[in-house]
């Protein structure tokens, strides 16, 4: 039998009236009110028909922020661009993004941005959440009131509905087993890191390290360096690496920071004996791959991080679709220049 507006009115204490405001996100609820009124909505399994309530958004649509940090990487930004060429479809269903891109891993703007959102009305957050205890506790209480998602970094213990992204430590994993293979079980090999606040980044890099001590030691891994992002820091720190240890054979760069890796390989004549593996299949990359600088590269699935985490909270807010698993990750894909 259908759950009705009047048995949910009755659990959560308030009036039918009530109800449907909060579920129709039109007239003035109080923001608890409206979050409890949806959780015991989709506790329930409350399914109103969706044709009916895209109607009753067209005037009051769903509002969702999205939070995209370190916007100015290669990989990001492409995350950006896929959500806001999204966004003009979402309306029609019903929604409203507000976007909020943000260079660099930094909390206090992350914080910012998350009030900025809730004084606009936001119902729900999809966030590339920085890896910060403030940040945390922030997403937290947020949760209390409204579904949160975070995307392509995930924050542990945020109260957050679904992670979106890649499993970051099995891709580490896999570069591991990758390098591996390329240099025949032996020489040594650098490891280029990205922000420290980042979960991500840290989960590649323990992922190639724990994988690399566990089956393949004759990779013999130089201490990581920390490039932060930066291409031009992560050019200087291969030149660096050359110098110091003419015998490397090897490169992994965890994060942003491939162009530069592939100036410096190019700059010292390296090409083709000091091997490169990085993340993200972007135009230049592409071209760094059939020009022979990177031998393997593992994609994200940019489409997957910018629209499924907005399309999850609309579902979600619009007719209580509950997603079916905490974390939804995109595949594994490795590609070198034959299949670029």
């Amino acid at each position: 039998m259908a759950v009705t507006l009047a048995e949910i009115a009755a659990l959560a204490g308030v009036s039918r009236g009530t109800v449907d405001r909060a579920l129709n996100n039109r007239g003035r609820v109080d923001p608890k009110v409206a979050a409890r009124v949806r959780r015991i909505a989709v506790e329930m399994g409350y399914r109103p028909n969706r044709a009916g309530r895209m109607l009753a958004l067209a005037k009051h649509p769903i509002k969702i922020g999205v939070i995209v940090q370190s916007v100015e990487t290669m990989f990001m930004h492409m995350v950006y661009e896929e959500t806001s060429r999204a966004c003009a479809r979402l309306k029609s269903e019903g929604a409203d993004v507000l976007l909020r891109p943000i260079e660099g891993v930094d909390a206090a703007r992350q914080l910012e941005a998350i009030d900025e959102l809730v004084a606009e009305g936001m119902n729900g957050l999809a966030i590339t959440p920085a890896e910060d205890e403030a940040v945390r506790a922030r997403l937290r209480a947020l949760s209390e009131d409204m579904p949160i998602v975070t995307f392509n970094t995930d924050l542990p213990e945020c109260g957050r509905i679904c992670y979106i992204g890649s499993d970051n430590y099995a891709c580490g994993r896999a570069c591991a087993g990758l390098m591996d293979l390329l240099l025949a079980g032996d020489g040594e090999v650098l490891v280029v890191a990205g922000q420290e606040n980042n979960l991500s980044h840290r989960q590649r890099v323990e992922g190639f390290c724990d994988e690399a001590a566990a089956h393949f030691p004759g990779l013999q891994l130089l201490p990581p360096e920390t490039c932060g992002d930066d291409q031009k820091l992560a050019h200087d720190i291969i030149c660096r690496a050359v110098a110091e240890h003419p015998d490397l054979r090897g490169v992994y760069v965890s994060v942003n920071g491939q162009i530069g890796a592939c100036d410096a390989l190019r700059e010292l004549g390296l090409q083709g004996k000091v091997h490169l593996i990085c993340h993200d299949l972007s135009e230049i990359n592409a071209a760094n791959i059939r020009a022979g600088l990177i031998d393997f590269l593992i994609d994200q699935d940019a489409r997957l991080q910018g629209v499924r985490p907005v399309k999850l909270l609309l579902d979600y807010l619009l007719v209580g679709e509950k997603p079916e698993t905490d974390r939804i990750l995109a595949r594994i894909d490795i590609r070198n220049r034959y299949n670029v």
